[in-house]
């Protein structure tokens, strides 16, 4: 293939969008009366011309039979189904998003629901001992008493009516201590008494 006829065709035909392969292989199909070595211009010049102007045919008829296979639109059907596709588009991202949102908030909210769980149990808990100090409440009763007041029972009320429930049976050391004083007094008068009543016999 004539290098120089080539390069005539490839500018002849460069507003064409035509490929550098498809213009090579056209160049030497209908170059072949040209020598490679050939310098003889006005041959070269007719026989690029002819080659565009072939090249440029070729094209137009693609570009016919490309068309005709597509469904032929309007301005107005174009700019609707572009429109349409875009709705579309907004749409899914917008779904997508949306699911994303609520997933995020209800762990969110769970994490929350779960953070102030735990800190209400804690702050709870820290009441009941404070009730059981004010109270005097044994230490080893202590445990067995936070177990059993339910979470929606009044921690004073249930720690003051156990507390009065120890007095009631004696449990409570602080007087317990006091009933067996007393009864140890009691125990001396009626031993005094009745060595009294011993003596004056």
């Amino acid at each position: 293939m004539n290098k120089k006829l080539f390069e005539k065709v490839k500018g002849l035909c460069k507003d064409t969008g035509l490929s550098e392969k498809y213009l090579k292989a056209i160049t030497e199909k209908m170059g072949g009366s040209i020598e490679d070595d050939s310098t003889d211009d006005e041959a070269i010049e007719s026989t690029a011309n002819l080659i565009a102007e072939v090249a440029k045919e070729s094209q137009g008829e693609a570009t016919r039979w490309a068309n005709k296979k597509k469904p032929t639109q309007t301005e107005d059907e174009e700019e609707e189904e572009r429109k349409r596709k875009e709705e579309e588009s907004k749409r899914k991202g917008k779904v997508a998003l949306d699911e994303a949102t609520e997933k995020r908030l209800k762990e969110m909210e769970e994490k929350i629901a779960n953070y102030e769980a735990k800190e209400s149990k804690e702050a709870r808990a820290k009441e009941v001992v404070k009730a059981m100090e004010k109270h005097k409440i044994p230490a080893y009763l202590r445990d067995r008493l936070a177990k059993s007041i339910s979470d929606d029972e009044d921690i004073e009320d249930a720690v003051s009516a156990y507390k009065q429930e120890l007095i009631t049976n004696g449990l409570d050391d602080e007087h317990s201590g006091g009933s067996k004083a007393a009864s140890e007094k009691q125990i001396d008068e009626a031993a005094d008494s009745l060595l009294e009543s011993i003596t004056v016999k």
